[in-house]
């Protein structure tokens, strides 16, 4: 190859990369669930001001008055979280292989959970939440 067709190519390279970092800078860190709650896309977890929802959240979804959430745990145990009052080592019913769910009552600034699918259909039920699941 001539001289000029390699400083095309790497002119090329250099212009995507650069256009890849600046999407990367300008992509959020964080999606402001309420004024309380946040979703963190680098921790995929859902930091509150009292409590939180702790790692691997895998969906969610909310309105005005809740945030519903899909988790599936990678840790019990963490300096960094704000567990719910309720929370214990026995939390997480059916081990860390689990799928749980959440509840997050934004007026009330309440974190409930984590549930299995037949607990959170049921408060779902009962509190009439309507909202889906993106994935």
């Amino acid at each position: 190859m001539d001289k000029l067709k390699i400083k095309f190519i790497f002119s090329l390279i250099f212009y995507v990369l650069v256009l890849w970092v600046s999407y990367s800078l300008a992509q959020p860190c964080e999606e402001k669930l309420s004024n309380d709650f946040r979703y963190d896309y680098e921790t995929k977890s859902i930091f509150g001001e009292k409590t939180d929802v702790p790692p691997k959240v895998i969906d969610y979804a909310y309105n005005k008055k809740y945030v519903i959430v899909k988790q599936k745990p990678i840790s019990k145990c963490s300096y960094m979280y704000n567990y719910p009052e309720d929370f214990n080592d026995e939390s997480y019913k059916n081990g860390l292989n689990e799928i749980y769910y959440w509840v997050i009552l934004l007026k009330e600034k309440k974190v409930i959970g984590p549930m299995l699918l037949e607990d959170f259909n049921s408060m779902c039920k009962e509190k009439n939440i309507k909202l889906k699941f993106k994935k």
